[in-house]
């Protein structure tokens, strides 16, 4: 059966304020304990040490296998989020929002194994971008400062963590932030 539209009727959809928005899980969605993590693969206490390097190979004078193979239960295993990260992904998610991860994760689990573990930890997402470089960003929020600096993002959030203190930003464009809320909040004042 048709139906008729009345003349005078006219459509109006109303404009969505939707982002899209890079993310990096680990350091950033998730946390680790790296002292515990230490101990149990290396047999090695490394409390009181100072962690002020991305790279854990050279602040442990290690391999970056033994640091692949020190990660691989913890990045298959259940995540420690950080304070508040779900609630704002899923508020987000809510709003309509673009919400793509970008993970080093992808090289231990490929793309398809990444997915399933994001779905079976209900953590909202839209796509994943292995390079980050897949379009534009309204934002980007990452523990790396190098991963921040080689994506096409207008806001490039770098997530407080010990690792990352040292990092200079010389071109100031990388705005430091320290929690949920406080990404939430940056986020949120972005003109679409």
């Amino acid at each position: 059966m048709p139906v008729e539209v009345l003349p005078e009727m006219t459509i109006v959809w109303p404009k969505l304020d939707t982002r899209r928005i890079l993310l990096d899980i680990d350091g950033c969605i998730t946390t680790y304990n790296f002292e515990v993590l230490v101990l149990k693969h290396f047999k090695v206490d490394i409390t009181g040490l100072v962690i002020s390097a991305y790279d854990l190979a050279d602040l442990l004078g290690v391999s970056n296998l033994a640091i692949d193979m020190m990660f691989k239960d913890t990045i298959w295993g259940k995540p420690d989020f950080q304070k508040d990260a779900l609630e704002v992904l899923n508020g987000w998610k809510r709003q309509g929002h673009e919400l793509v991860i970008h993970s080093s994760r992808v090289n231990y689990m490929g793309e398809i194994g990444l997915a399933s573990w994001l779905v079976d930890n209900k953590i909202p997402f839209s796509g994943i971008d292995i390079t980050g470089r897949y379009g534009e960003y309204d934002a980007q929020i990452d523990d790396r400062p190098s991963k921040l600096k080689n994506a096409n993002s207008k806001l490039k959030l770098l997530y407080n963590t010990s690792y990352n203190q040292s990092c200079a930003n010389i071109e100031k464009d990388l705005m430091r932030v320290y929690n949920w809320q406080e990404v939430r909040n940056v986020c949120s004042s972005l003109d679409t």
